[in-house]
């Protein structure tokens, strides 16, 4: 019976030490992999906008030329909406006007007269592993500059950091949840590329 309770007494002292340390692995695992994800996803968009701007649909590469873009992923279809289509060239076979579309896993758009349904099916292309999420970024001149993006939500997240010029955030550190950089207080977590650094009580 002693022997019993000492074996009890030794898994509860190891299960204190090691749960904690095993959940604050996966926690850290997580913001890693949606830091990456946001890194990749931001330079998808790089690309594609550097190959609009080379056929001649791209954006005006001028710093008045400002478009954000909110991008709901559901069931693997990346859907589109521009803030503001007049900052990018119109192509007689690529237009931007309607500000608006989406795309799919081998949907056969790259070439579709709407140039956001080409965009948001390039991104789905490119990344057919995410099936639902959301991607908000922010485009400067046909570069991008910052982008977030989450796994746990199809909307906008509130309450986050805007955007900012080439310098990417409007800020230069974010309070997240307080304790770890890539969680915010909803507990949503959230990859950001520039990765936007948890700021310090204090500083």
């Amino acid at each position: 019976m002693v022997e019993l309770i000492v074996v009890m007494a030794i898994i509860a002292i190891l299960s204190a030490i090691l749960v904690p340390m095993i959940l604050g692995y996966v926690t850290r695992s997580r913001i890693a992999s949606a830091n990456s994800s946001a890194g990749k996803i931001r330079d998808s968009v790089t690309y594609f906008m550097t190959k609009a701007g080379a056929e001649d649909y791209g954006m005006f590469l001028t710093r008045n030329a400002i478009c954000d873009v909110d991008v709901d992923i559901q069931n693997g279809t990346w859907h589109m909406l521009l803030s503001d289509p007049s900052v990018f060239l119109q192509k007689y076979n690529a237009m931007w006007v309607d500000g608006e579309g989406s795309g799919t896993v081998n949907d056969g758009q790259s070439n579709s007269v709407n140039a956001v349904n080409r965009f948001a099916s390039h991104l789905a292309n490119t990344f057919p592993s995410i099936n639902s999420g959301y991607v908000r970024f922010r485009l400067i001149g046909g570069m991008c500059y910052a982008l977030y993006f989450t796994e746990q939500q199809i909307t906008a997240v509130d309450d986050f950091p805007d955007f900012g010029d080439a310098s990417g955030w409007s800020i230069n550190e974010y309070e997240w949840n307080g304790q770890e950089q890539g969680i915010n207080p909803d507990g949503i977590v959230i990859g950001t590329s520039p990765v936007l650094p948890l700021k310090v009580a204090g500083s």
